[in-house]
């Protein structure tokens, strides 16, 4: 993994803890993304230990460590992960609201990532439900 794939994977299990837990339809994206950016099991492990404890938005984030396209990936793949469970609750719109917030995206830019992720969230689960 490059040190930006750590640290996206790192800021979304941070998202996945948003609302209180981490649990299987988070965990099995978290773990899905982990193999497509070709971590090596000492990664996996540092990260499932990273996962293993609540981490909060503002705390856990390594918002340094995120050029402008690590932000834009990390809110897309967000997204997505607000939608892991089939639906995206209050909570969880609440944590992309927040998230927008603290990589400092306008609205206007964010907009667009959310929707198309929110989108692609919907046709997957159309293909599942196949």
């Amino acid at each position: 993994m490059t040190p930006s794939e750590k640290s996206i994977a790192k800021s979304l299990i941070v998202v996945a803890w948003a609302d209180g837990k981490y649990e299987a339809p988070e965990e099995s994206m978290i773990d899905a993304l982990l193999w497509a950016f070709g971590a090596s099991e000492a990664e996996e492990a540092e990260l499932r230990e990273f996962a293993s404890k609540k981490r909060k938005l503002k705390d856990d984030i390594p918002f340094d460590d995120l050029n402008a396209d690590d932000r834009q990936l990390l809110l897309a793949h967000a997204a997505l992960l607000t939608h892991a469970d089939g639906k995206q609750t209050k909570a969880e719109v609440k944590v992309l609201d927040t998230l927008i917030e603290l990589l400092g995206f306008p609205e206007e830019a964010a907009r667009p990532i959310i929707d198309k992720a929110a989108e692609r969230a919907t046709k997957l689960a159309e293909k599942l439900r196949g």
